[in-house]
């Protein structure tokens, strides 16, 4: 069966955009222009040479530089190389989870501090809060991620964590119902959005196949942020009455600085992709040579 014959049985009728040539040397029927593209595209498939061409990204991307469809690795490089971004790039991203978690996992610790009696709120009061932020949460996902996409997620993202962790760190001056409403729909609105945030930046260094497994550890950074926030909180909180200060605002003020911090260090660390990983405070020369990145490009 010819490659029309294939078509043909298959669709019923040949494409009306093909044409059929017949060879009469051999006998056979050879098909050019099959599927020709609209609007002057280049094709992807050309049946005349058996070849096939690839679409050449848009020219504002950053590894434009790097891109070539017929480049080749061996298996170990990519490997070698994939390792090497677990330990740059997805360990940053799990501290930065650690650091989303501290803020937003301590109002539970809080509570064990008397937290509600020194603010004169009942639990009604308190479920109030936590309803207005995860509903703040909701609503900032889409807009965030939108945000990401416009200025990059490696310079929103430091941005999230900063503005939250002032926010954080300003509960530790609540003194009433009115204050832990307004910090918690705050807080929610600058938290939403910046785990997708993270997802889409994870994107731009692994293959679909490889994002998985890095979400697993991504959501591990989860588990493990709940069991060192307990302790963490069990010695804050003994510092009740320091300064004349409760122990859940302790709890709120430093935990509130220590992702403030984190932030700060990730506007200089994150690079914005896998090509532009020079700088001041990664180095002149990066974190990849340049056959790293063509591999990291082109796989």
């Amino acid at each position: 069966m010819g490659v029309t014959d294939f078509i043909k049985g298959s669709a019923g009728t040949a494409p009306p955009d093909s044409k059929e040539i017949t060879d009469s040397s051999s006998g056979s029927e050879v098909v050019h222009d099959l599927f020709k593209p609209k609007g002057g595209r280049e094709a992807t498939f050309d049946a005349s040479s058996s070849e096939v061409s690839f679409y050449a990204p848009i020219e504002s991307y950053e590894g434009i530089h790097r891109y070539d469809p017929k480049f080749e690795w061996e298996p170990q490089e990519e490997r070698r190389i994939v390792r090497k971004i677990d330990y740059k790039i997805c360990a940053w991203v799990c501290l930065m989870f650690f650091a989303l978690q501290l803020d937003r996992g301590n109002i539970s610790q809080a509570l064990s501090d008397n937290m509600l009696k020194d603010l004169h709120m009942t639990t009604n009061d308190y479920n109030t809060g936590q309803t207005i932020f995860y509903l703040s949460f909701l609503c900032a996902e889409l807009p965030s991620q939108l945000i990401s996409k416009k200025l990059g997620p490696d310079n929103w993202i430091p941005i999230q964590m900063v503005s939250w962790s002032l926010v954080a760190s300003c509960q530790a001056f609540m003194r009433g119902r009115s204050g832990f409403w307004a910090c918690r729909a705050l807080l929610g609105m600058i938290e939403g959005g910046f785990i997708p945030d993270n997802i889409l930046y994870l994107s731009y260094f692994y293959t679909g196949s490889e994002l998985p497994i890095r979400l697993s550890f991504f959501w591990f950074a989860f588990q493990f942020t709940n069991i060192v926030s307990a302790f963490l909180a069990y010695g804050i909180l003994h510092m009740r009455g320091v300064n004349g200060l409760p122990g859940w605002a302790w709890l709120f003020a430093l935990e509130g600085t220590v992702t403030g911090l984190i932030g700060i260090v990730s506007w200089f660390y994150l690079p914005p992709s896998p090509t532009q990983t020079a700088s001041k405070f990664r180095g002149k020369d990066g974190w990849f040579n340049e056959r790293e990145e063509k591999i990291m490009v082109n796989r």
